[in-house]
């Protein structure tokens, strides 16, 4: 840390550095073992879940492109969820556009004739996941409502949002 030369102090960086960095390490120690660092979340229970993923607008012909059955690879914040969930459910709506009814005084729903190809999907993934306090965890990845997340399957690749969690074990 400090040296003598000449009857003048002088810092030594390596020995610095070296103490520094284990101050810092032994805070992340300390941090982690009081329970603040959200690395080390009990698992309260394990569940089979449900979660549903809208996927706005996506552009295809084939409508039944997502099969009840069939397993969908999902990405997570960038991290691949392995092995694929399953596709437990299905709904999809054409793309609609809002117009004013004739008489101008409500709007109406009608498919959009501009994008007559964009179709919105709800898809239902079934998987086990972990539930800890402050939510479920997918083989490592938290998930949650507004989570980003990606599909994968053999004919498309397409990006949605979650909507929905929910339980599918008996409490």
């Amino acid at each position: 840390m400090l040296t003598k030369s000449d009857s003048i102090w002088r810092f030594n960086i390596i020995d610095t550095g070296l103490m520094v960095l284990v101050m810092l390490c032994l805070l992340g120690y300390f941090t982690a073992r009081s329970g603040h660092a959200g690395v080390n979340n009990v698992i309260e229970s394990s569940h089979n879940v449900a979660i549903d993923v809208y996927i706005s607008g996506m552009k295809t012909l084939d409508t039944n492109i997502f099969k009840i059955g069939d397993k969908a690879a999902i990405t997570i914040r960038n991290q691949p969820v392995e092995p694929p969930m399953t596709i437990i459910g299905v709904k999809s709506n054409p793309k609609e556009a809002t117009f004013l009814s004739l008489d101008g005084k409500k709007a109406i729903a009608l498919p959009d004739p501009a994008n007559s190809v964009a179709h919105d999907f709800y898809i239902t993934l079934a998987d086990q996941a972990e539930q800890t306090r402050d939510g479920y965890v997918i083989r490592g990845n938290k998930i949650k409502i507004g989570n980003q997340v990606e599909l994968e399957g053999f004919k498309y690749r397409i990006q949605g949002i979650v909507v929905d969690i929910k339980s599918l074990s008996a409490h």
